[in-house]
């Protein structure tokens, strides 16, 4: 059966804190194994309307009622600076890139992942980025093209030793930040979570520091953010593309920056988990025909992306197409 609802996990070690874990499945997104089920005590969010502050869960229904209006374009518009716009060069781009890399954008052909009789590879791929391997026949034609897999590569600066790393884009958690009390969420609290994949190993071994709402310094979570500030602004991030476009960094920073009107929360991605391939699997799946690699902009990754709106991968696509 579909999986109607994020089931949520924390692990929590202190002394010191090193991980605050959590173990998500989309309500739209995934459809595969059951997953992993721990429970965690309730606590009051605006998701049940129990939130003591009378004024916070006002400005959360504001906040709401905004967002379905216009999306999250509409509400960063009045926190963020106005900039200079006598620059003709569209800032919505993509290229073919020659093969994977940090920072590269892995769009999932439709055709192959969901095939009609899938091999045992694609039926692997398809685990690989959360899906049943009977997903062609599981889901309706007119979602396949919202469900193919788009990955951006987070790690690969190793791939004959270490493979590839990276999160899925667009693939909803249905909570926003808020939701998860445990965390240290001032700022953010109105953030979506999203899905980077379904695996949890490669969520402490990265490179790129996982802190996002580490309640304690030197504390981990399991949560990468993805962002255009760079360390000069938040100390700590790491670059992924030429184009401005970073991931990770000191996440008090962030925090104090966003509050102070320093910088803007809508153009922060938060992904749990992680989409990952071992040593030479990508390179595989790559030379079978599953992926086409791009570069793409900062602007266009970062997109405001409602439910209901026009996928990532057939904008990239789209802008690959005007690339050639």
């Amino acid at each position: 059966t579909r999986v109607t609802w994020l089931q949520r996990a924390m692990r929590v070690t202190r002394r010191p804190l090193r991980a605050l874990l959590l173990i998500l499945a989309a309500t739209d997104a995934f459809i595969g194994p059951a997953p992993l089920r721990c429970r965690v005590p309730r606590q009051a969010s605006d998701r049940d309307g129990s939130i003591d502050d009378a004024d916070e869960a006002a400005r959360v229904a504001a906040f709401r009622a905004r967002l379905l209006k216009g999306g999250l374009d509409a509400v960063a518009k009045d926190v963020e600076p106005t900039e200079d716009e006598d620059n003709d060069e569209d800032p919505e781009w993509a290229r073919v890139a020659e093969k994977p890399r940090t920072g590269v954008v892995l769009i999932g052909r439709k055709d192959w992942f969901f095939a009609d009789k899938p091999s045992g590879q694609v039926k692997s791929a398809l685990k690989r980025v959360g899906l049943a391997a009977d997903a062609a026949q599981r889901i309706p034609e007119d979602r396949l093209a919202g469900l193919v897999p788009v990955v951006l590569i987070l790690d690969g600066a190793q791939p004959k030793s270490e493979g590839f790393s990276g999160v899925l884009l667009g693939r909803r958690s249905g909570y926003m930040m808020g939701d998860l009390k445990e965390l240290y969420t001032t700022g953010f609290m109105l953030q979506p979570l999203w899905v980077g994949g379904p695996t949890v190993e490669d969520a402490f071994s990265s490179p790129i520091e996982r802190t996002v709402g580490a309640p304690e310094h030197g504390a981990t979570t399991g949560i990468v953010a993805v962002h255009p500030y760079a360390p000069e602004t938040v100390p700590g991030s790491v670059p992924l593309t030429d184009d401005g476009l970073y991931a990770g960094g000191d996440w008090r920073t962030a925090s104090t920056l966003v509050e102070k009107g320093m910088a803007n929360p809508f153009r922060f991605r938060l992904f749990a988990q992680a989409t990952r391939w071992q040593p030479g699997e990508l390179e595989k799946e790559i030379k079978e025909g599953a992926w086409l690699c791009a570069d793409v902009s900062t602007d266009l990754l970062l997109k405001d992306r409602d439910r209901g709106a026009r996928p990532l991968a057939l904008d990239v696509l789209e802008e690959l197409e005007k690339s050639k």
